[in-house]
């Protein structure tokens, strides 16, 4: 799994992945979508030509391969959809973005797929900072009631016009599917993010119809809905008896945490200016002091 970190000899696992045989789900999983069931302490998944999960308490998934499955597309399952439920279960919020480590604490850009997050985290990264977070950042909150994230996989991902504005040469990489454009790029130690942080924002990304970008702070009930909306897997978070504890850690991540808004122009995506602009609008916010939770 080079996504994930090596563990240092004698470490206990907090979850275990294995492969398993999997049948029919009995009557006790409710349906939440094609090809999920869930009920309060487990969750199934599949993805056509690649394989079944189950993920059970939070503390492990069972993995059911297909034959002739891609490598790479087992492990993303694992790493997306499967992390992303783990947390859920662990009382983790699973958001939908990607973070780098700043002198204050973690910034998250957070969107859909498309937005440009794995864009600016690889720009940030070739500017100096490190990397939290790709695509899938676990939010948590401390004894205070502020919230943490941690470092999470040690890879990126990036289509290939995207790794032509950064000089990313794609020729070694791997794709994230053999008929995308779309390679995994692999992050240096170095430039990786060592322990959790506090969260200092939260940049919500989109696109408008106007010609100027907008960056604008968020200071109603819509920076607790983009949290919402930007949930990974958060179609099954009620049949999981997940959504009151969702909701509370939702609000209260909107309560503590600057959630700003971020629109570029629709089909324009000025890198640099982009860049210079956030840079600009995290470096002049305070955040808590850096120790560990």
């Amino acid at each position: 799994m080079p996504e994930w970190p090596q563990a240092n000899p004698g470490m206990q696992a907090d979850v275990t992945v294995r492969t398993a045989e999997l049948f029919l789900a009995g009557n006790s999983l409710q349906s939440a979508g094609p090809l999920r069931q869930v009920n309060s302490e487990e969750a199934r998944l599949g993805l056509p030509n690649v394989g079944k999960m189950l993920v059970r308490q939070g503390q492990e998934v069972l993995f059911d391969r297909y034959p002739g499955a891609d490598d790479t597309l087992v492990r993303l399952m694992l790493v997306g959809p499967a992390a992303a439920l783990v947390l859920h279960q662990r009382g983790v919020l699973p958001l939908h973005a990607s973070g780098i480590q700043t002198p204050a604490g973690a910034v998250l850009f957070m969107g859909n797929s498309g937005a440009g997050k794995s864009t600016l985290l690889n720009a940030f990264v070739r500017r100096g900072y490190r990397m939290v977070s790709e695509d899938l950042a676990a939010v948590h909150l401390d004894d205070q009631g502020h919230p943490w994230v941690s470092p999470g996989v040690q890879v990126t991902k990036l289509w290939a016009d995207s790794a032509a504005a950064l000089g990313q040469h794609t020729d070694s990489l791997s794709r994230v599917r053999p008929e995308l454009e779309k390679f995994i790029v692999p992050v240096p130690t170095s430039q990786l993010a060592q322990r959790q942080l506090p969260v200092l924002a939260v940049y919500a990304l989109s696109t408008h119809q106007k010609p100027d970008l907008l960056i604008e702070e968020r200071r109603d009930v819509r920076k607790f809905n983009a949290l919402l909306d930007h949930t990974w897997q958060k179609l099954v978070v009620k049949r999981m008896g997940l959504h009151a504890h969702h909701f509370k850690l939702a609000a209260s991540v909107a309560n503590k945490v600057p959630i700003v808004r971020v629109c570029r122009p629709e089909g324009q995506f000025a890198l640099d200016a982009m860049l210079d602009a956030l840079e600009a609008d995290f470096q002049q916010r305070q955040g808590p002091a850096l120790e560990s939770a």
